[in-house]
């Protein structure tokens, strides 16, 4: 792969349903793009990687620690290690954002088979989501 690229060389791949999310990495850090299409609810989770957020476009409610708000394009998140944060889709348009992790969440890379724990906490949390509203 070439140091110098584009996202259209990053496949975008569905996470949860609505979400998609490409992936770049370096040898330390690691950034994504990520689209939320739909309604989106990405309930309280989190990671052991720090991670930054830059909304690109679209309105999202945020949860960050004990913050919350509405933030949309040029809005920054900083999230550090272990802190429990959720998203919701508030936009009619499409939700795009860029993240950067320190470090590489493993996770996220192509043909990864190992753990997801933070993927695991949202699925679970949706499916109980689900449940309780019969779906």
């Amino acid at each position: 792969m070439s140091q110098i690229t584009t996202w259209d060389e990053f496949p975008a791949y569905p996470y949860f349903p609505g979400v998609l999310r490409q992936a770049v990495c370096g040898e330390k850090v690691m950034m994504t793009r990520i689209t939320y299409q739909g309604q989106v609810t990405i309930p309280p989770h989190r990671h052991e990687a720090e991670q930054i957020m830059l909304v690109a476009q679209g309105r999202l409610w945020a949860r960050v620690g004990d913050e919350e708000q509405e933030v949309g394009p040029g809005s920054l998140l900083i999230i550090n290690s272990n802190v429990i944060h959720a998203f919701r889709k508030l936009s009619e348009e499409d939700v795009i954002f860029y993240e950067c992790f320190a470090p590489i969440r493993l996770e996220y890379l192509i043909g990864y088979k190992g753990p997801d724990p933070a993927g695991a906490m949202i699925a679970q949390a949706l499916a109980q989501a689900g449940e309780q509203t019969g779906e």
